[in-house]
């Protein structure tokens, strides 16, 4: 008996993210216990106009399958923002939010009705998605040295999470670890040409580490 989700994410960023996450493309294994559980396809790729992220993320479960597939937009102020998932299974449903300056409008649609809400915005807020990895690369160009405070909304659930993200050296790769610490704990470990190593959400008793080639 399997459950896939399956999540494709587009998101742009402004200019001077490229400096702090570069291009990078590969799979993660996702685990709990140290036991694989599922696996996440991703591709990451930028220019002088922004950066985009792709990713597919499948899981083993129960029966009926599930499918997910959404998108990002972020101008490059971060204060305009457009989010996209749809959940496709037995209990199918489509959410959307939108950020205009700094108000944030989502919309979630299922069978027999449709809701909406408003919530406060900034260009520190970012959209997210459970167990999605991938997504969790927009933390990277806005984490500092003595650590930022964001704000992560998850249009899913309507959750709304405060927290730091704090860049620290590692050694002796030469990458980064970005450290998230507060309402959301983890950690993002980037090797030295800014790819994607480890993601680990203590939370969520979940983490992915990229896969060997």
């Amino acid at each position: 008996m399997n459950l896939r989700s399956v999540l494709t994410v587009a998101l742009t960023l402004a200019a001077p993210a490229l400096h702090a996450q570069g291009a990078d493309e590969g799979t993660l294994l996702i685990r709990r216990g140290g036991r694989d559980i599922g696996s996440e396809n991703y591709r990451v790729t930028g220019g002088d106009a922004g950066l985009r992220i792709t990713a597919t993320a499948s899981y083993a479960g129960s029966r009926p399958p599930t499918e997910l597939s959404g998108s990002v937009e972020r101008t490059a102020q971060g204060s305009e923002l457009a989010f996209q998932l749809e959940h496709r299974g037995t209990a199918g449903s489509q959410v959307y939010a939108v950020q205009k300056r700094n108000r944030l409008t989502i919309r979630r649609v299922e069978r027999g009705g449709e809701q909406a809400s408003e919530a406060p915005g900034s260009s520190s807020t970012v959209l997210l998605a459970d167990s999605v990895f991938a997504l969790y690369l927009q933390l990277v160009p806005l984490a500092s040295d003595a650590g930022r405070p964001v704000t992560a909304v998850f249009p899913l659930t309507g959750r709304r999470i405060s927290f730091t993200a704090q860049r620290l050296p590692t050694a002796p790769a030469g990458g980064a670890l970005i450290r998230l610490a507060g309402g959301l704990e983890g950690e993002l470990v980037l090797g030295n040409r800014g790819e994607l190593l480890r993601i680990s959400l203590p939370a969520l008793g979940l983490e992915a580490v990229r896969k060997r080639e």
